[in-house]
């Protein structure tokens, strides 16, 4: 049975949601977002069922921590709401298309950074001496640095299956990633040697028969989000720099700086950005430069970030050396 509505929109929403799925919408993620905005007028004690611009901000305001798109997403679902209630003779304000977010501020690691990261996630020891726990240890070494080597998104390396990897030519593809489009990722030849003796360590040692590349505690199911976040922010939280950084990284993080640091490279090489980022774009699966230009829009800060902790390193994640000593014999 559905949660009921609770507010004092309670009986316009309900209506609002029967004329959508009697138009043959199952409307079920529009129907969750209305619950949240619900749940927020009833927290806030809104008596008065009329949709004001205040209302509108100060609910959208809520999700500070989401980004512009998820942001837009939700504010789209109350303009429809909105446009409904006009549509039955009541008031209503109907916010933009676009909704003005505040940002959170990207964190790009700088190289000591990432050395201390990748440090923590080397050592971390399972604190359970279980064969299932050591293969998850090793696998997160190897995750991270997939992520960070290639700017990948959590749910695009998470999803990876051993089908969609070429070791040989270094080749992964990506199935119906962000925008519903597959694309193919090519690994650098440090990463893709890593890889080749990551899929040999679980097969032989801990009889990997999964078709996950990373699979999770239980062989037939991947790695989950909530246990990678985990990981990162407890491997995070162990460095030296946790305790002072204004604006702490997540997993998405690393993404940022693979990119950042790319477009640094390009930079000090006096390659052109403009001539490159359609290259970019479509390795990062972008839909348009447009929205790599995003990226673009942070650099002067990103640039001051990376170029002020570390001016001589252009490394992206530590030196190949270092892979030598993060899977055992």
């Amino acid at each position: 049975m559905k949660a009921p509505f609770l507010s004092c929109f309670a009986k316009d929403l309900e209506l609002f949601i029967r004329k959508k799925q009697d138009a043959g919408f199952l409307y079920y993620s529009g129907e969750y977002t209305l619950h949240t905005f619900d749940k927020f007028c009833a927290d806030c004690c809104i008596s008065n069922p009329i949709i004001t611009k205040d209302l509108v901000n100060a609910w959208l305001e809520s999700f500070e921590n989401c980004s512009a798109v998820t942001v837009a997403g939700k504010a789209s679902v109350i303009r429809q709401f909105s446009l409904f209630l006009l549509s039955i003779g009541r008031a209503a304000y109907i916010p933009s298309h676009k909704p003005l977010v505040k940002q959170r501020q990207i964190h790009v690691l700088s190289n000591a950074e990432i050395n201390a990261l990748f440090e923590e996630i080397d050592q971390y020891t399972p604190g359970v001496n279980a064969a299932v726990f050591r293969r998850l240890a090793i696998e997160y070494r190897v995750l991270f640095r997939l992520l960070l080597c290639c700017g990948l998104r959590v749910s695009e390396a998470r999803k990876l299956k051993k089908e969609d990897i070429d070791l040989q030519n270094g080749i992964l593809l990506i199935r119906i990633s962000k925008g519903n489009k597959d694309r193919i990722v090519y690994l650098p030849d440090d990463l893709r040697i890593l890889l080749i003796r990551y899929t040999k360590l679980l097969k032989e040692v801990y009889d990997d028969c999964s078709v996950w590349f990373f699979p999770a505690r239980e062989m037939d199911n991947l790695l989950s989000v909530g246990l990678i976040d985990t990981r990162f922010n407890k491997a995070w939280n162990a460095t030296s720099f946790a305790a002072v950084c204004p604006d702490k990284p997540t997993v998405h993080s690393l993404r940022h700086t693979f990119v950042v640091k790319r477009m640094n490279t390009w930079m000090e090489q006096g390659i052109p950005l403009r001539s490159m980022l359609p290259y970019l774009s479509k390795y990062l699966g972008h839909k348009s430069v447009e929205d790599t230009f995003y990226y673009y829009h942070q650099l002067d800060t990103a640039f001051r970030i990376v170029n002020n902790k570390d001016s001589r390193s252009k490394t992206i994640i530590p030196e190949v050396p270092a892979y030598e000593d993060i899977l055992p014999e």
